[in-house]
């Protein structure tokens, strides 16, 4: 889980959705809003990650169909878990998320580059992939990184992405099934609501780099 997380927290300086323009220009545009924001007070939220966290609530996640990936992401378990379960399960996947991709954020947002892809957008079409590399300084190879994107109302939102063909939801959907066999939903639940995912030596973790 912790290698899904770090390859992903690139993702989160590289997302957005903004309503009446084309998805890649949406993504462009909030990339570039974290970005500065990251650059202007990167002591600021290295003192203080709950700032920091605020900040990707309030800049990204509000671009993330977080019910619908929720939804997706506990698969056939959505559909016995009561509404309690759900809305929780909701808040605390995408607290864990933040919680997750926040110091990756701070130490690589200078280190990495997305270049974008054309656009093959149909017109009246509601769903697309947005596709890009993240072209590292350090030499490594680049990463490959894919939106998928829908309309909800007028607005693009975000749910799912694809980092080196390794969807976000498919592998929480794996990821969490195994878990709520073993211990149940309330057990995971708890679990990220304590903040014990992405923690090095948590179950599901690599204790590997956070680096992308």
């Amino acid at each position: 889980m912790t290698r899904m997380l770090a390859l992903l927290s690139a993702a989160l300086i590289a997302t957005a959705t903004w309503a009446a323009e084309a998805p890649d220009e949406m993504v462009k545009r909030v990339s570039s809003q974290l970005q500065s924001l990251i650059a202007q007070n990167h002591a600021a939220y290295k003192a203080d990650l709950n700032k920091f966290y605020a900040t990707v609530d309030d800049v990204v996640v509000p671009h993330f169909d977080v019910p619908f990936i929720a939804r997706s992401v506990l698969a056939r378990n959505w559909r016995d878990a009561s509404e309690e379960q759900r809305t929780r399960f909701a808040q605390a996947f995408k607290d864990m998320l933040i919680r997750s991709y926040a110091n990756a954020l701070l130490e690589y947002h200078d280190s990495v580059e997305a270049q974008w892809k054309p656009l093959r957008l149909a017109p009246e079409t509601s769903d697309a992939v947005v596709h890009s590399a993240l072209i590292r300084k350090d030499g490594k190879p680049p990463v490959n990184l894919s939106f998928a994107v829908h309309k909800v109302g007028d607005e693009w939102k975000i749910y799912d992405i694809i980092v080196e063909n390794i969807s976000l939801v498919q592998n929480f959907r794996g990821q969490f099934h195994a878990e709520i066999k073993r211990s149940g939903l309330d057990a995971v639940i708890a679990r990220m609501e304590s903040g014990a995912y992405g923690k090095p030596g948590a179950a599901g973790s690599d204790g590997g780099s956070t680096g992308p």
